[in-house]
């Protein structure tokens, strides 16, 4: 009964929308109901400890950077992520809590501050549409929590996917396989065009082990999961904590891209 709130707007909106693709026949009619229950479902998943290791190629075509990043927390509450940029070389430190977001640079002693609920990872250059909360909503499972608990319209694909209109935040259209879990995001609109593409591994327990970003202006970002941990203990405070040296400068994140040498 949970969800029943949901799964009656789900269809209630698609008895308005559109003739599907495929024959909505009644079995196909109650396989979408299941597809549709099961994604929903994913919003239900507990929050627990991770940790992630993973590597990340960012850029364009013609300039591609790749770093190793370490992405760790109890929930999508507060979120500690480190980007190392070679062997024993942190390139930046960033943690987030709740709308505010922190990222520190070893090198230069510097650190970026933003409060909002826009999307700061593409404020430093790294394209990945979402702040870091929906990014570890994605990585542990809980899709409903990332894409929305609303679909406009819905139809099957020749393919075998089930592809729905997104409303809400971040909007565009959904791909969902017969287990309910999401294989492509489409972005609409002008915020950029994001196309997402989603990997799963046989030992990842049907958790993403690939994402593959790309948008309409030619950046792309690829996130390849390397290992992942489930302590049985909650992180501490001290460890999700992101302490700096007392003379450390404190910029708005606005000013980042504006610092000599960045683009």
């Amino acid at each position: 009964m949970k969800n029943y709130f949901f799964f009656a707007l789900f269809a209630l909106l698609w008895a308005c929308a559109k003739p599907a693709a495929v024959d909505m026949t009644p079995e196909k009619q109650n396989e979408m109901d299941n597809r549709l229950r099961n994604y929903l479902a994913s919003a239900d998943v507990p929050p627990a400890p991770f940790r992630v290791q993973m590597s990340l190629r960012f850029g364009t075509a013609e300039d591609t950077r790749r770093v190793t990043a370490l992405f760790w927390g109890n929930s999508e509450e507060r979120l500690r992520l480190d980007v190392m940029a070679g062997i024993g070389v942190t390139a930046a430190k960033i943690v987030e809590d709740g709308q505010h977001f922190l990222m520190y640079s070893p090198n230069e002693n510097k650190a970026w501050f933003f409060q909002g609920a826009a999307k700061p990872l593409l404020q430093v250059g790294v394209p990945i549409p979402f702040h870091l909360g929906h990014l570890a909503n994605l990585l542990n499972g809980r899709y409903a929590l990332v894409f929305g608990k609303e679909c406009g319209q819905g139809e099957f694909s020749p393919d075998g996917l089930l592809r729905c209109e997104l409303a809400g935040k971040p909007g565009g259209h959904l791909a969902i396989n017969a287990e309910g879990v999401p294989h492509l995001w489409r972005e609409n609109g002008k915020g950029g065009g994001w196309e997402m593409r989603i990997g799963y591994g046989e030992g990842a327990h049907g958790l993403p082990q690939r994402l593959i970003l790309t948008a309409e202006d030619g950046k792309r970002a690829i996130i390849l999961v390397k290992e992942r941990e489930n302590p049985a203990s909650p992180f501490t405070d001290a460890q999700l904590r992101l302490t700096l040296p007392e003379d450390t400068p404190f910029l708005p994140l606005a000013k980042y891209k504006s610092a000599p040498g960045r683009k």
